[in-house]
């Protein structure tokens, strides 16, 4: 899994490229939990890189959603591929994050 980091002003976005599975989601997990703990509270995942999103990645996304809302920040997702976000869907999943088609959009409305 490759894990490009960018800023845009105070909003980290992050670029995932691979599977997110039970052996990659370990890695996403540390390097998210870094960059939390870092101060960075306002996430865009870019998933556009994304093939594959096991129940191990979806774990992963959870808590971070969760620790992104406890200091009153926002996670969104972008540019899931249709079989992502209906496994999202499926699994109930969805409503903890934002969804945008684009980096571009998410990044117009977190700056807003």
């Amino acid at each position: 899994m490759d894990i490009i980091e960018k800023t845009s002003g105070s909003v980290t976005i992050v670029s995932l490229k691979g599977r997110l599975d039970t052996t990659t989601a370990p890695e996403v997990d540390s390097r998210l939990l870094q960059m939390f703990q870092e101060g960075k509270k306002y996430m865009i995942l870019d998933f556009s890189g994304v093939t594959y999103l096991a129940s191990a990645g979806m774990r992963v996304l959870l808590i971070l959603a969760k620790r992104i809302k406890g200091l009153a920040g926002r996670l969104m997702l972008t540019a899931l591929l249709p079989t992502l976000h209906d496994v999202l869907s499926i699994t109930g999943f969805l409503p903890y994050f934002e969804i945008y088609e684009t980096v571009e959009k998410a990044v117009e409305v977190m700056k807003t």
